[in-house]
């Protein structure tokens, strides 16, 4: 058995970790350190890793155990199994058998059975012998094929399923969209439906534990828009934010703009029913109810850029009965401010002209 770690002569040590320039094929191997190997490895019998492994060219074994992380920039083909403890990128993986507790990217996957506890996502093709299952989503950009079957929270693939069974291999899923099928114009009953289904998955699975960025990392992965997927990550931004500022002490924290960007999110659907949400707006606008009466000439409310600037007039429209009175008073003015204009001189041309005045 050849053994490679941190006294081996020929590797290389950088940052930590190990630089193996060429690889001598073997019948067996250990890497009792975390390794980049610059060339092929060609092993008979099984590549053990204690670590991590990276690997820039291909790789072929009968038997493949990492337990770090995983990357192979070639061809991986494994007679056998692999297992891997967290997390696999790799370009062309083909084995008997994928573990990995973490996830798996790929540019194509082809096995018999592929057990992921994070997402499986797959560039091409995603070709199965008997069942590939991810706790979490599995995407494909082209599709799934084979005999097998597929299980998840979510399955995208942006060609329809090419399974033996049809729709009916996917056999736990709580939503399959198939993207080719869903980018035609589809009826109003299917649109109103798919909203309820993330809605409902993020309430049971997201919502007791309190994951805002794994619900929001799952609806991007769900969402067909640009602009839907755009202000998912806005909402993410601004709740990781939200979260950082009520961890480090909320006191001295001046930007109203916070409450008008929580008050969209706490008004949407999407958490209508998350108690962790109603406890940071909350948080917040007790905390700028309580500046008005310190100190109000300290509040500020950062816009930066005309498209925010529409967006907050629209939430403040939308959603401003959601905002304590003087809390809103202050956000309108404030965001009404940047046009160089007084809150109460708008408000009383709008009420003199009325809203639809200049309307074509």
């Amino acid at each position: 058995m050849t053994t490679y770690d941190d006294r081996t002569e020929e590797a290389i040590e950088c940052g930590g970790r190990f630089i193996l320039t060429a690889f001598r094929p073997c019948t067996e191997v250990t890497f009792k350190a975390s390794y980049i190997v610059a060339s092929d490895i060609k092993c008979d019998g099984k590549v053990t890793a204690l670590f991590d492994l990276v690997v820039l060219g291909d790789i072929e074994a009968a038997e493949l155990e990492v337990n770090g992380r995983f990357v192979c920039l070639g061809k991986c083909e494994v007679s056998g199994s692999i297992i891997v403890q967290y997390d696999i990128w790799a370009n062309d993986v083909r084995a008997a058998n994928i573990e990995t507790h973490d996830g798996i990217v790929a540019q194509a996957i082809d096995s018999d059975t592929i057990v992921a506890d994070g997402r499986i996502v797959v560039g091409r093709i995603l070709a199965v012998g008997r069942l590939a299952k991810s706790e979490k989503n599995i995407l494909c950009g082209e599709t799934a094929y084979g005999a097998g079957k597929v299980a998840a929270n979510t399955i995208i693939t942006g060609e329809p399923l090419d399974l033996d069974d049809g729709e009916e291999a996917v056999i736990s899923p709580r939503i399959y969209i198939p993207s080719a099928i869903q980018s035609q114009p589809a009826s109003a009953s299917a649109v109103a439906t798919e909203p309820a289904g993330l809605i409902s998955h993020g309430e049971t699975e997201y919502a007791p534990l309190g994951d805002l960025k794994g619900y929001l990392d799952f609806l991007t992965s769900a969402a067909y828009e640009d602009e839907t997927k755009a202000k998912f990550a806005r909402w993410a931004s601004v709740l990781g934010e939200a979260e950082t500022v009520c961890r480090s002490g909320i006191r001295k924290y001046t930007n109203v703009a916070m409450v008008i960007w929580l008050a969209e999110i706490a008004g949407s659907e999407y958490f209508r029913n998350w108690d962790k949400i109603d406890h940071l707006f909350d948080a917040f606008e007790s905390h700028f109810k309580g500046m008005i009466q310190r100190d109000r000439n300290g509040i500020g409310c950062a816009i930066r850029s005309y498209s925010e600037w529409l967006e907050a007039l629209a939430v403040l429209s939308r959603y401003g009965a959601l905002i304590d009175g003087t809390v809103y008073s202050v956000a309108f003015e404030l965001v009404v401010s940047n046009l160089g204009l007084k809150a109460k001189f708008v408000s009383e041309r709008l009420d003199e002209k009325g809203w639809e005045a200049h309307a074509e």
